[in-house]
């Protein structure tokens, strides 16, 4: 059952902004990622946030983990600042129930699971889209917790040339240059960006194992490019390049230096073709590679080990306008995984075949979204996934919605078929984890005033842990994450303000536990005040104590951050940026024995003509 306690207090957080509410005009924004299709942000039937450019510049978060921790029901860890490994708990599900796509490519390592997002640069990045709850019966396997989607800089307009630089504390360097447009009918993006910092100490006194007191630094280099051209009307072709090199220094060795070198890289090829006035077709096929290597212990000349997946996905999708307001999505999908690894597994590949099919309908004040997927794995067979919405619009601007749906994630290859090491072995038995949530909203949108209220039952079964003596990894755990979202934000004259609060509680049901480093009650007020040439910008962040284990024999405190900002704007092409992070220089951890950074500061160039 939903928990309705916290909800009295969320609503009057609620009321607050809405009261203060203006008639501002703003165009409707659109989402992608919640549908597969460009559907506005008002009539969507999940929970999602659309996060552009201007306030990822305005955020001074160092690193896209950082940035994404701002949003509601989002939560992250992180093993020692910046470029370090870590996680995203998304409505308090593992960080490997959460689909990472970058501009439509899954790039993820198939041994560990997840997105190494510590690596992908912030620079890069000019939209985010979050949609929260299950997105299986679109994406198939991870998408329990839900899908976040990372669109790169593509070209449109004029030519524009963009370039950036800064330095901070604790050693920071950065740089980046690019250029985009649209020369008649063809589109272009090109971009370059560095970036490095000598870091502080990853880990303190109180981690298990490799406490080193020495800096632990981080250098990144991104490219990007990306071509579009419509060589006749509503049909066009379009290729996309991305690749990140990084090197993070981490600590496993008491006494000496250990390094993970680690790469991503995606290459994708669109075509997009309007056969008929109300059928659009796009064929797309991508390579994407996740590598990592790690040296210990000071040895440079010899790697400790390598991981790396090489993904290949041929997806075929039609959009067919069936009536005014009524829209059918269909598809087929391939996807080849391959395995390259120093440590030997019996199986290095797998192969997924899918089919899925969505529906968007408006009658009146009514409005409903459905979507059915069939997956077949090479590893453990069939999969149906299914999500159906219903929405209701009382008066204008105002949205009711519930939904159901299921998701599932399939077992990592470091699950099924680790061979047997200091004691740990994988299982090749294991089954798929399962999830079933239910949720209930209640929107209020106009022009840039907006109030949220999400309540969300998230139950997962099958899930995957590993056993007591950690010997190998077991279907023997249930869980079930329960709570209830908030965003209400505001503008009105030349302040605005946003806030978010998150109520949760993700409990294993075997154990009857909290699950590890989540918290029950966390979130966030931004302010902004534009003078003149001059918005001044002020953000709070905050976490209750949460367990530091899964016995809940230990908790980490909870915490609270400010950071302030400023960005200057010199003329139409320059603008001066400072930001003064963690000003009270607390200190906290997100994982037990792992330091965050304390007291910092960044000063920023920024040129676009």
């Amino acid at each position: 059952m939903f928990n309705y306690k916290p909800l009295a207090a969320l609503v009057a957080l609620a009321c607050a902004p809405a009261a203060l509410a203006a008639s501002v005009t703003q165009l409707d924004e659109v989402v992608v990622t919640a549908t597969r299709v460009s559907t506005p942000v008002a009539k969507v039937l999940s929970d999602v946030t659309v996060l552009g450019r201007e306030e990822i510049e305005q955020s001074g978060s160092l690193s896209l983990p950082e940035f994404l921790a701002r949003q509601a029901a989002v939560e992250i860890y992180n093993n020692g600042g910046e470029g370090k490994s870590g996680g995203i708990y998304l409505r308090g599900t593992n960080s490997g129930h959460v689909l990472v796509l970058v501009d439509g490519m899954r790039i993820v390592s198939a041994t560990a699971g997840s997105t190494s997002l510590q690596y992908i640069p912030l620079a890069a990045v000019e939209r985010i889209e979050i949609v929260r709850g299950p997105a299986s019966s679109l994406y198939g396997a991870d998408a329990i917790g839900g899908v976040i989607q990372i669109f790169t800089k593509k070209g449109d307009g004029e030519p524009n040339v963009q370039t950036n630089v800064g330095v901070g504390s604790d050693g920071k360097r950065q740089v980046g240059a690019g250029i985009s447009g649209k020369t008649g009918s063809t589109s272009y993006s090109l971009a370059f960006d560095h970036n490095q910092t000598n870091g502080f100490s990853a880990t303190n006194s109180g981690v298990s194992y490799g406490y080193n007191p020495d800096r632990d630094g981080y250098d990144n280099t991104t490219y990007l490019a990306s071509v579009q051209h419509e060589w006749a009307a509503g049909h066009s072709i379009g290729v996309t390049l991305y690749q990140t090199e990084a090197i993070s220094e981490y600590d496993s060795s008491p006494d000496a230096q250990d390094e993970e070198h680690a790469r991503l890289a995606g290459q994708s090829v669109e075509l997009k073709d309007q056969l008929t006035g109300d059928w659009l077709s796009t064929l797309r096929y991508s390579h994407t590679d996740d590598r990592s290597i790690s040296y210990t212990n000071g040895n440079f000349d010899q790697s400790d080990s390598t991981f790396e997946t090489r993904q290949d996905e041929w997806l075929w999708q039609s959009d067919i306008q069936l009536a005014p307001g009524q829209q059918l999505t269909v598809g087929v999908s391939n996807v080849e995984q391959h395995v390259l690894s120093s440590t030997a597994f019996t199986t290095t590949s797998r192969s997924v075949n899918a089919a899925f099919a969505g529906y968007q309908g408006e009658f009146g004040a009514h409005r409903l979204q459905g979507s059915v997927r069939y997956d077949d794995n090479s590893q453990f067979g069939g999969k149906r996934t299914g999500q159906i919405g219903y929405g209701f619009v009382p008066a204008e601007g105002w949205l009711l919605r519930a939904a159901y749906g299921t998701a599932y994630k399939a077992p990592t290859f470091n699950d099924l078929y680790y061979p047997l090491s200091y004691g740990y072995q994988g299982n090749p038995n294991l089954k798929p984890e399962e999830a079933t949530n239910r949720e209930l909203a209640i929107d209020w949108r106009q022009g840039a005033n907006f109030v949220k209220l999400t309540a969300f039952d998230n139950k997962i079964d099958n899930l995957i842990e590993t056993t007591d003596d950690y010997s190998t990894v077991n279907n023997i755990g249930r869980a079930r994450i329960s709570g209830q979202t908030l965003e209400t934000g505001s503008a009105f004259g030349v302040f605005s303000v946003a806030a978010n609060l998150t109520s949760q509680r993700a409990r294993d049901l075997d154990s009857g536990k909290l699950l590890k480093n989540r918290a029950k009650l966390f979130g966030g007020v931004t302010a902004g005040l534009q003078q003149a040439r001059t918005r001044w910008t002020a953000e709070w962040r905050f976490s209750g104590r949460r367990p530091a284990n899964s016995s809940n024999s230990e908790y980490l405190d909870g915490y609270g951050v400010v950071n302030l900002g400023a960005d200057y704007q010199l003329n139409p092409h320059w603008t001066i940026g400072t930001r003064l992070t963690n000003i009270a220089d607390k200190q906290y951890e997100t994982a037990k024995g792992y330091n965050q950074a304390g007291r910092g500061w960044l000063l920023t160039a920024r040129y676009s003509n």
